[in-house]
């Protein structure tokens, strides 16, 4: 009688429990020696990765309440708020103001330059908050929009685009650079700043321009472009596509974050090695209310090393690892000398055996 094919599939090596596998035998020895080999290898990559950290260039710059530049449609009973977080909060909106902050490099930023925009104590890993969007919506789809943009989800029955808290609360300053010796502008890149990954998890509706396509719907209460009209020079960077919406979607951990704001365009001749010494000034449109929270928002501009920004935390990370297990592998090796057994002792069934006799 010819076996099955389930008795065939069955008594396979895979099924049995017949494969190849590596049983490492994890004795005293292994054990210290991988200790120490491990926590040996953890502390120079420790130092490298500190070295290329504090070798990088960052300037912080605190604009919560830089000083506002008067306009001629400036209200008149609301000329007494010298700052803009001051002026911002009393103006019935929209309220409009521009603020100037002084940037001096004495020494450049040689490389990649990289401008960001940093909050404190915004909780954007809140649950209500995190939760409060429309992941359909954020691939394009039309149509109605989930509960959890609540209460951001329509104005007089029209639906918003996007829906909910976290793209309403989107960050909306604009932000230029101007070199005063000369009087350049400082060529910013909008485009190339958002991961390639989670770029893919945002889609514009397809078959018609965006303004028909979004036809009947709203932009949020706290935005003052609609959707398809975040960037009026770089037409493929609207809609749900546009890098600074995608980039503002992605949540941060922390109340504290910091997000890529622009870098700098290193194709025009003045800035191929990066900002070159002298002084510049930000020209910033006043839109983000902080104070209310009393949060702050900053400027942090930065060059690059081989492992990203100015970050620390990774180094001491690897070092702290390295000791710990160097020194947990000395610990063990005493612990090991004065309580442990010898081999030989330990497979002499006469002395670990209590039954033998």
């Amino acid at each position: 009688m010819a076996r099955s094919s389930t008795y065939k599939n069955g008594s396979t090596d895979y099924n049995q429990q017949r494969l190849k596998a590596w049983k490492p035998d994890l004795d005293a020895k292994t054990v210290l020696w991988s200790f120490l080999v491990i926590g040996f290898c953890f502390i120079p990559v420790g130092v490298l990765l500190l070295m290329a950290s504090n070798n990088v260039h960052e300037v912080v710059l605190d604009y919560t309440y830089c000083l506002r530049i008067p306009q001629r449609d400036d209200l008149h009973y609301a000329s007494s708020y010298l700052n803009c977080a001051g002026y911002i909060a009393h103006t019935p909106k929209p309220a409009r103001c521009t603020c100037k902050v002084e940037l001096n490099l004495p020494t450049g930023m040689e490389g990649t330059v990289t401008i960001y925009y940093a909050l404190s104590r915004f909780y954007q890993n809140h649950r209500h908050f995190l939760k409060s969007r429309d992941e359909y919506q954020l691939l394009g789809y039309v149509g109605g929009v989930s509960k959890s943009c609540s209460p951001f989800d329509s104005i007089n029955h029209s639906i918003i685009v996007p829906c909910g808290a976290f793209a309403n609360a989107m960050f909306n300053d604009t932000i230029k650079l101007h070199m005063i010796s000369g009087n350049h502008e400082v060529p910013l890149l909008r485009t190339g700043l958002a991961w390639p990954l989670e770029k893919a998890l945002f889609k514009n509706p397809e078959g018609k321009p965006l303004n028909e396509s979004y036809d009947g719907y709203v932009k949020p209460p706290s935005w003052s472009k609609n959707i398809w009209e975040m960037d009026q020079e770089i037409a493929f960077n609207n809609g749900m596509e546009n890098e600074d919406f995608i980039i503002w979607m992605r949540p941060s951990a922390f109340p504290d974050f910091r997000k890529v704001f622009r870098r700098i365009d290193q194709s025009v001749h003045w800035f191929q090695s990066g900002l070159p010494p002298g002084n510049y000034t930000f020209t910033i449109d006043y839109n983000y209310p902080v104070t209310p929270y009393r949060g702050r928002k900053y400027l942090v501009i930065s060059n690059d090393s081989a492992f990203g920004g100015k970050n620390p935390f990774l180094g001491i990370a690897y070092i702290a690892t390295g000791v710990c297990l160097i020194v947990t592998a000395l610990v063990l090796f005493i612990i090991h000398r004065r309580l442990g057994i010898r081999e030989d002792e330990a497979i002499d069934v006469r002395k670990t055996d209590p039954y033998y006799w």
